[in-house]
């Protein structure tokens, strides 16, 4: 299971402190027998579905005993628990048992017109690592928070229509990670992962490099990142 070890990694990573976004797997009873991964919901036909792994593998979700209430959504990102099965299930990698679905928070780009600035916010946080996958970019993150659950931070993936462009990097689509803490007392360390959804700058991509990344980060202030693509990734 060598290809899920990366999953298990950042799931413990994300609960080792007090989740902000998400619950941590607060209500599931664990099961020693189980592996992780990271996926996409995918619907077929309005009712089946199948989980498209990061790793490029589909896996059929053959026995659902465990999560009947788990409501769908095309698109959604999400860590899932699982035991595999020993059928096979025809046109899939892997059918598996499976034993919980933990949503990861998933949004799309947001075009930010100059008049948006102050809602969408530009609270410091720090971009831990990145990765993209099935047309997704992912951000693991690091922000300081009071602990309150009833205070609820908001995160953003933006292209700055008001940006000058001073700090845009050739062959790259600049883009800025932006955190609105609504005046939460910064007090605790907190970790979490988003994914946000590429297809909103799809007609930027052919012929780039990758993304440029600017966040207002924790300890350096302004930072650009950047992050290519794969050959197949746009």
């Amino acid at each position: 299971m060598k290809k899920f070890r990366k999953a298990f990694a950042v799931l413990l990573l994300l609960c080792m402190v007090v989740p902000l976004l998400q619950s941590c797997l607060d209500d599931w009873d664990d099961d020693d027998r189980s592996s992780l991964t990271i996926g996409t919901v995918r619907i077929i036909d309005g009712k089946d579905y199948y989980f498209a792994l990061d790793e490029g593998t589909r896996m059929y979700p053959g026995d659902t005993t465990q999560i009947n209430n788990y409501t769908l959504v095309e698109g959604q990102r999400a860590f899932v628990y699982f035991n595999l099965l020993d059928e096979k299930a025809d046109g899939y990698d892997y059918n598996a048992k499976i034993n919980h679905v933990e949503n990861i928070l998933t949004k799309d780009i947001y075009f930010m017109p100059a008049e948006k600035a102050d809602s969408i916010g530009d609270d410091r946080i720090n971009i831990t690592n990145m990765w993209i996958t099935d047309n997704y970019l992912n951000i693991q993150y690091q922000l300081y928070h009071s602990g309150n659950a009833d205070k609820k931070h908001m995160l953003n993936l933006i292209v700055n229509e008001a940006s000058d462009g001073a700090n845009d990097k050739e062959g790259y689509i600049t883009l800025e990670f932006r955190q609105n803490a609504y005046d939460d007392e910064p007090s605790k360390p907190g970790q979490g992962l988003v994914s946000f959804k590429l297809d909103k700058i799809a007609g930027l991509l052919p012929g780039k490099t990758g993304l440029n990344i600017r966040v207002r980060s924790l300890y350096d202030g302004e930072r650009y990142m950047t992050i290519d693509f794969k050959p197949d990734e746009n």
